[in-house]
């Protein structure tokens, strides 16, 4: 009988080894220029619009099935996506972290004895054993696992589409530090793998505002400060020597606010390798990202759900983000006649995940948030939605079926695609954006500057701190640091060492007069560099090696810039408790709200930036208010990509193309543009002349005689 026993042991561990082993042979090209998202997996609609990723079967939970039903669903999941794959689609699916529960009526505060995996855990834990383990003790059951506010109490989330009332229903959170939920995630990303799908986008990965304050989270939190808080910086900061005594920040002005706000982030992060590490024992191949929602903008998201950008570029495999904040920052010429535009965000995602794809999720365009849902309406604005996305290294997630301008849209760019594979962001002007700032609740301004620059049609790219160490700085001609107040020696010596070596650096205010811990420095290294000894009260510009560190102030207003918005409240705010601290919020950024005294500083660091660069750089040289610009570059430096987009576009899709619109373009070193060819009708690309200036071949300009909504110009490089 136990020989019996044992064979059957082997046997069936045996068919779970072949099982997990081949369960995705299919490996996904994982280049931002081949990734053409479809939210439905209908094959005619994937096939009409050129999509190369769709989403798939999946695993239920656990918690929703009984095993046998469970075992027959992930046999249908991976026929499914074999299917797709043996088509040539990645497949990615959705993956909850939430815990859901029912409360007794939609009106009743939710208790955490109504959560469905408690019920799993006294009923059906051990028949998930595989995946789950041993089950936990009674003082660690499901209960546990929530997020909790310092009194214990929990948040919680009700849905209602779209004006429906909500229902009993509800989603409650768990907590990333909490081992035995993070155990049981990993359960659940290992069944995902298993069911032959390429990744998950991971949905709620956040730490709902004033969450968590369990024991797990204290014990993490001062091992994050152990390891990352010098005792000197504690002791000079808040006067400590140890950590174990220390009460757990609860809100601004808090001791440990800052420290507490980033080591926040990072627990999301480190759970999200904690899922991908889970997820590659199965499939080597399987991919991570956070749906992230990011509608207030990243500096809060990060502030209060601990959705680190910077941190997750580390760690996921791809971006995703719920970008949008409804119909207020859809792309567009909006009612009173001002661009609506999110490339200074999207800029920051690319720089953010380094290359890696980046998924824009939108509002979507149905009612009773989009108005006047007309096909001419809903093909204008998938366009303008996608024209943005790709302009930027983003991609865009379509959510229809049959908007003509999506699948023109996507027509164009599968036709293309040779060309936009290995392609990034490259432009020879860098602004510094850091949410370190934030996190500190300090000020900066690399958002708004991003959106000066556009409005100007000066193409640029957003960089992060790290890229300031990694050789990223040689790319460029000139680097803004857009007021970063906290800013390491270190960093700052990289800057003027890149300054020594032939670039040009445009610090805006006080930067660097703190330290990376928030402390103030007795030392900076830009003002060395400028042989001053107090921060200079007009613009200074100083040779430095082969280079140029230039200084301009900008002030800060006791009151701070927040931006006055119509039909709202005095001023624009986040929320109550951050009313006075973002600048770059979306309502200055996207809808050109500058406040008064802001604009007018900012225009001239950018007149500032053409001087430096004696006008060497990429730029629309005709009137175009409503066009943006982008370059880019593949690795075989074979080509230079212009992306052109026209946001003068109604939201009852009324489109006015720009016409003859004046491109400079500042070609890669030692290039020569052999041929230029360019459509901005989606139509095929035709030649267009072109100059090159006599004085700099690297200098070429030509006209672009019509842009729709997305324009694409290729010069060929020699």
């Amino acid at each position: 009988m136990k020989r019996g026993i044992l064979f059957l042991i082997l046997y069936f561990s045996m068919i779970f080894t072949l099982t997990a082993q081949t369960a995705s042979p299919f490996v996904p090209l994982m280049d931002w220029g081949h990734w053409r998202l479809g939210h439905m997996s209908d094959l005619e609609f994937l096939h009409k619009n050129n999509m190369t990723i769709t989403f798939g079967s999946g695993a239920p939970n656990f918690e929703t099935v009984s095993r046998a039903d469970f075992d027959q669903q992930m046999a249908e999941a991976r026929a499914f996506n074999q299917k797709y794959h043996d088509l040539g689609y990645t497949v990615l699916r959705y993956l909850s972290t939430s815990l859901n529960g029912t409360s007794a009526t939609a009106e009743d505060k939710p208790q955490k004895e109504q959560i469905h995996m408690l019920r799993f855990y006294n009923e059906n834990w051990e028949e998930y054993a595989d995946y789950l383990g041993p089950k936990p003790k009674a003082q660690d059951n499901p209960t546990t696992w929530i997020t909790i506010h310092p009194d214990g109490d929990f948040p919680f989330y009700r849905y209602a589409p779209y004006g429906e009332k909500v229902r009993p229903g509800f989603e409650t959170w768990g907590c990333p530090d909490n081992p035995y939920y993070v155990h049981m995630m990993e359960g659940r990303v290992r069944a995902q793998a298993e069911c032959g799908i390429d990744g998950s986008y991971v949905d709620w990965t956040q730490i709902a505002g004033n969450t968590c304050y369990c024991e797990y989270t204290r014990k993490a939190f001062i091992g994050y400060l152990e390891e990352h808080l010098p005792a000197g910086v504690a002791r000079a900061k808040y006067g400590v020597d140890s950590f174990e005594e220390i009460a757990l920040p609860q809100k601004r002005g808090d001791r440990f606010w800052m420290e507490w706000l980033i080591f926040r982030g990072r627990s999301v992060a480190h759970f999200h390798g904690r899922l991908l590490a889970a997820a590659h024992k199965v499939n080597p191949h399987f991919q991570i990202a956070g749906n992230v929602y990011g509608g207030f903008g990243y500096g809060p998201i990060a502030y209060d759900a601990a959705g680190n950008f910077e941190e997750l570029g580390e760690t996921d495999t791809f971006l995703y983000s719920e970008i949008q904040e409804y119909l207020d920052s859809a792309p567009r010429k909006n009612e009173e006649g001002v661009k609506v535009t999110n490339s200074p965000a999207l800029k920051f995602l690319a720089a953010a995940s380094h290359g890696k794809p980046v998924i824009i999720y939108a509002t979507e365009i149905t009612p009773p948030i989009f108005p006047n849902p007309t096909d001419q309406a809903l093909s204008a604005m998938a366009q303008i939605n996608i024209a943005e996305a790709v302009a930027n290294h983003c991609i865009f997630r379509e959510k229809r079926l049959t908007p003509e301008g999506a699948t023109r849209t996507y027509a164009f760019l599968a036709e293309n695609e040779p060309l936009l594979l290995t392609c990034q962001l490259r432009s020879n002007i860098a602004i510094l954006a850091s949410l370190n700032q934030y996190l500190a609740d300090e000020l900066s301004f690399a958002f708004i500057s991003s959106r000066v620059l556009a409005d100007r049609g000066i193409a640029h790219d957003l960089i992060v701190e790290k890229d300031l160490l990694d050789g990223t700085l040689q790319r460029y001609d000139l680097v803004v640091v857009p007021y970063i107040p906290l800013l390491s020696l270190e960093k700052q010596q990289a800057l003027v060492q890149y300054a020594r070596s032939g670039g040009r650096v445009l610090v805006l205010g006080e930067s660097g007069r703190k330290d990376q811990y928030g402390l103030e420095q007795t030392q900076n290294h830009f003002l060395k560099a400028l042989r001053q000894k107090s921060w200079p009260t007009q613009y200074r510009e100083k040779k430095v090696g082969r280079g140029v560190l230039a200084f301009m102030p900008l002030p800060i207003p006791a009151g701070r810039y927040l931006v006055p918005a119509k039909a709202k409240s005095e001023f624009t705010t986040f929320g109550p408790s951050m009313a006075d601290l973002f600048a770059d919020i979306p309502e200055a950024y996207t809808r050109g709200r500058f406040n008064p005294q802001l604009l007018p500083l900012l225009t001239s660091a950018v007149e500032r930036i053409e001087t430096l660069l004696k006008h060497r750089m990429s730029r629309l040289t005709t009137p175009a208010p409503f066009v943006e610009i982008t370059t880019m570059l593949p690795e075989t430096q074979g080509h230079m990509l212009l992306h052109l987009v026209n946001y003068n576009v109604t939201i009852d899709g009324l489109i006015t193309p720009a016409e003859n619109v004046g491109v400079q373009l500042l070609l890669p070193p030692g290039k020569q543009a052999v041929r230029v060819s360019c459509s901005g009708t989606l139509a095929e690309r035709q030649p267009l002349a072109f100059k090159t200036d006599p004085k700099n071949p690297r200098l070429i300009t030509f006209t672009v005689p019509r842009v729709e909504i997305y324009g694409m110009a290729v010069v060929e490089l020699n």
